[in-house]
């Protein structure tokens, strides 16, 4: 009984001292990310520090919410989050206390696959006159959530120019719409144009996973 009583004491000791020093730490997290369920919802996160303690998001997005941006000494917030029906995407909450720096990962899971992801560009080449012109292509893509986030890949068969001379205006579910510049170089010119889009990648890692689209050759005349 004498040693029953001893070994409680002594995890009782440590579960004690564990709790002050985690506590007693300027800023700490639980973990360097959180995973998130595509069907939305809200999560706590726990903040343990001593001080007073800010947080805020590396970038401002519609999908996501915090309910509060400081705080004092070790609490909680709560972060909301909406459905995903596009691909896997992330913000990251960035906590600053007593000159010290974490940050967290909310990886949010995408509710389509890169297996599943479909951009197709109804085109394969286009000729462009030398004065430029703007030009609608059609578009097919299940990715109607990420739009905004789409950009156009550029690759030329000779050297690159120090300026794109195509440039994307606007991506729509069923179109997208791209200027081409007045050509000044004197000579013909070609470059081959795909539209992408990068998700959130892994959520242990922020490397983004890119998909692409058919490739379209443009070629324009001197």
């Amino acid at each position: 009984m004498k040693k029953f009583a001893l070994t409680i004491a002594v995890l009782l000791a440590a579960v004690s001292c564990e709790k002050k020093a985690e506590y007693d730490q300027t800023l700490g997290l639980l973990s360097q990310y959180n995973i998130l369920s595509a069907s939305g919802g809200s999560t706590q996160v726990a903040v343990f520090s001593n001080t007073s303690w800010t947080v805020e998001m590396d970038r401002q997005v519609d999908w996501a919410s915090i309910d509060r941006f400081s705080g004092t000494k070790s609490g909680y917030l709560v972060f909301d989050f909406d459905v995903n029906y596009g691909r896997a995407r992330r913000v990251i909450l960035v906590f600053h206390a007593g000159g010290e720096t974490r940050t967290l990962n909310m990886y949010q899971k995408g509710g389509i696959s890169d297996s599943d992801c479909d951009l197709e560009l109804d085109a394969t080449t286009i000729d462009a006159p030398a004065d430029g012109m703007s030009i609608d292509i059609p578009f097919e893509t299940n990715l109607w959530y990420n739009l905004d986030e789409m950009f156009l890949t550029l690759t030329y068969p000779g050297e690159a120019p120090e300026t794109p001379w195509i440039t994307l205006e606007s991506v729509e579910r069923d179109r997208i719409s791209i200027v081409i510049a007045p050509n000044g170089t004197g000579v013909s010119r070609t470059a081959n144009m795909r539209i992408s889009h990068t998700d959130a990648g892994s959520y242990d890692s922020t490397e983004g996973d890119t998909i692409y689209s058919n490739t379209i050759t443009v070629t324009q005349t001197q």
